[in-house]
């Protein structure tokens, strides 16, 4: 049977980036929401000297104070950002890991950078935080395979949402359109996925918000491409397979896609 996960403590890493901004503001939405504890860490280069310590600090207070946690004392740390998130991540015991979309204008899009190597390592679920967090969110999508992983990122991405939202669970069953629908292939994948979501839902909390699902036949690509101009989701999740392969099942080349250009919030769980 499925595992449960509670979001219990969320962390925000902030990089004094408006980026970061937004992550900070999404987290201390979702922990007032939650009830979650919210912590927030900054890491800042070894060489850099103790005014910069302070104009960090001052900063991740006034965010602080802006959000309504004026109360919280930041963690500001020296050190390789890679290596210290993931550590206080690790030491914290984090359910959640927060960040902005710090490759933004990158020329390199989102491959090596700070946040692709976070998510092939980090045990916690990953936020990345795309959109102002005005109000909580209420559309989701789970891109559902068979996997544990992307069970975990719905369930995850469940405890996120409040009274009244809807998390959509999407499985694509996968051929080339050209060759016409598989009425047969079709009707075993739905009586698989209708039993998968059932056992996933006899498992997750009350929430106050709606699972539905759906089956799509066709390419990936048009698929999922298509279930997103309808749900219209703030939050999409995924689930990543081993140091970060995305689930070849569902997937495949378009995570980078959605990761290289987001077009809501992402959740990722391993």
């Amino acid at each position: 049977m499925f595992q449960q996960n509670r979001v219990q403590h969320i962390l925000v890493a902030h990089d004094l980036s408006p980026d970061a901004d937004l992550a900070l503001c999404r987290a201390a939405q979702l922990a007032r929401q939650t009830g979650a504890r919210l912590s927030l860490l900054c890491v800042i280069g070894e060489g850099d000297g103790e005014a910069d310590e302070q104009d960090a600090r001052t900063l991740l207070h006034e965010r602080l104070q802006r959000n309504g946690f004026a109360h919280i004392e930041p963690w500001v740390r020296r050190g390789q950002p890679v290596e210290e998130i993931l550590t206080q991540a690790q030491g914290l015991e984090a359910d959640l890991l927060v960040l902005g979309q710090h490759h933004r204008g990158s020329t390199q899009g989102f491959a090596g950078t700070t946040l692709e190597r976070i998510m092939l390592e980090s045990a916690a679920p990953l936020l990345l935080a795309t959109a102002p967090a005005d109000t909580p969110y209420l559309r989701a999508m789970a891109a559902l395979d068979f996997s544990r992983c992307a069970t975990r990122a719905l369930q995850c991405a469940w405890e996120l949402l409040g009274d009244g939202a809807e998390l959509r669970a999407l499985h694509v069953h996968e051929m080339a359109e050209v060759h016409g629908p598989d009425h047969e292939g079709l009707a075993l994948q739905q009586e698989l996925f209708d039993q998968l979501v059932e056992d996933i839902q006899s498992q997750l909390p009350g929430t106050g918000a709606r699972l539905s699902h759906s089956l799509l036949q066709g390419e990936r690509s048009n698929c999922l491409e298509t279930a997103i101009d309808d749900l219209r989701p703030q939050l999409l999740a995924l689930g990543s397979h081993s140091r970060g392969e995305l689930s070849s099942a569902l997937l495949g080349s378009l995570a980078r896609q959605f990761l290289d250009h987001p077009p809501c919030d992402i959740l990722i769980a391993r």
